[in-house]
């Protein structure tokens, strides 16, 4: 096997690595004690109400998403947005049903006093697995390709793969800034309308961490792929001459 090959693969597991090391990080922040109440009592939807009317954002709708546990920030949902909590965070009053709502909040401050990624990082995204599956398709069927075009086949899926480089890197830039940035504003507002007293601010940041580690671990996922994608198509190469 060529040098190449062993670096990607080196480079797959080392990935690999810092992904489940993301998750165990953030296992171990979620694991604290963060469904204690909060201080001021409110519900999530009681605190992103507070958050958008401080912001002029009242047409921003604060919905009770029974059909999901994720919370999102959807902006072409509704007259300007909606933001759907799952109903455990919309009714409680836990620090971290008060984290979650100030985060989703932090999306919609992004989106309409900011810079959002949201659009950018779902295209990004879909073009990285637009790329990676048209790669191993073609290395799938490789022996029909081979007898008309020869060991030079191997030069279209690999340069398709390394190209899927391109967009996933800027999903994963995008996606890293859109969600650190939400989390910032969420607790900016969060400290400025004192919702949160002093000595549970760093609850609500751990929590947050936690969140933010779950993009972070999937990046180092993403990497997995597209490098064990190289390695595929190198080993292939090499087995043919």
């Amino acid at each position: 096997m060529s040098f190449w090959f062993y670096l990607f693969v080196g480079s797959a597991v080392f990935s690999s690595a810092l992904s489940f090391r993301s998750i165990s990080r953030q296992d171990k922040l979620q694991r604290r004690n963060l469904n204690r109440l909060a201080t001021c009592g409110l519900t999530g939807y009681e605190v992103a109400r507070l958050i958008l009317k401080e912001n002029n954002l009242d047409a921003v709708s604060v919905q009770n998403d029974q059909t999901s546990q994720r919370a999102a920030f959807r902006p072409r949902e509704g007259k300007q947005g909606t933001i759907r909590l799952p109903p455990d965070i919309f009714a409680g009053s836990s620090l971290r049903a008060i984290a979650i709502s100030a985060h989703e909040c932090g999306h919609a401050l992004q989106y309409y006093f900011g810079r959002s990624y949201l659009s950018i990082s779902r295209l990004t995204l879909l073009l990285f697995w637009i790329f990676m599956g048209s790669g191993f398709f073609l290395l799938n069927f490789s022996f029909i390709f081979l007898t008309f075009m020869g060991r030079e086949f191997f030069l279209i899926p690999f340069s398709i793969v390394l190209l899927g480089a391109i967009p996933g890197i800027c999903y994963v830039v995008g996606t890293l800034r859109t969600e650190s940035d939400a989390t910032y504003r969420g607790i900016v507002m969060l400290e400025f309308k004192k919702i949160i007293e002093h000595h549970e601010s760093s609850f609500v940041k751990q929590f947050l961490e936690a969140s933010f580690l779950n993009y972070v671990s999937n990046s180092w996922l993403y990497a997995t792929v597209w490098s064990f994608s190289m390695a595929s198509i190198i080993m292939c190469h090499s087995r043919i001459t």
